[in-house]
């Protein structure tokens, strides 16, 4: 393992695990409408135009927020991954192999279905950026 760690560029282990971070941290902060009282859920929805939320619906408030709790959780696995980026190399690729196929699939599920622009835009380009990026960097580290 030593060896790995010498024959591999440390700007690379550094950079991976700031990429890491930032993803783990934004999306742990999903964590918060896991929780948010379904009010502020209706007031977020009517924010980006998509009208009231659904609130009498059992199945969009379980939805809403089972997404949330997932994506917080996947936030925390990144930042726990960032931790060893050499120890944890197999996982990270499985990582960065998910994000990108997920959040491929799930862009163009978002513009199916009518988010707005924005957000789909943002997520696109997340996807575009952030994953490339971390296999970059990933590839660099594994040689």
């Amino acid at each position: 393992m030593a060896d790995l760690v010498q024959n591999k560029p440390g700007r690379a282990v550094k950079q991976l695990q700031l990429l890491m971070r930032v993803f783990g941290c934004l999306c742990i902060v999903a964590f918060f409408p896991f929780v948010m009282p379904v009010e502020w859920m209706d007031w977020c929805h009517r924010q980006l135009d998509l009208g009231g939320f659904p609130a009498d619906k059992p199945i969009a408030v379980y939805l809403a927020r089972s997404t949330s709790a997932l994506c917080g959780l996947y936030g925390a696995f990144a930042l726990i991954l960032a931790t060893d980026v050499i120890r944890y190399q197999k996982l990270i690729l499985f990582h960065i192999a998910g994000l990108f196929s997920i959040g491929t699939i799930g862009t163009f599920l978002a513009y199916q279905c009518g988010m707005p622009t924005f957000w789909v835009l943002t997520d696109c380009i997340s996807i575009l950026i952030i994953c490339p990026l971390k296999y970059f960097y990933y590839k660099r580290l594994v040689g």
